[in-house]
């Protein structure tokens, strides 16, 4: 994807199918991504 409007700022995008071994390991994944996200903000300044 082209983000030409920030281009420093890069999107990963992860894909399985359904109710594979993968899909069963991003499931697993995603809550520890969600939480570095959340810790990220609570560390900028207001």
């Amino acid at each position: 994807m082209d983000l030409r409007a920030e281009p420093d700022l890069t999107l990963t995008v992860y894909a399985a199918e359904p109710a594979s071994p993968t899909a069963q390991a991003l499931d697993h994944l995603a809550p520890w991504a969600a939480t570095a996200v959340d810790s990220d903000k609570s560390m900028q300044p207001q």
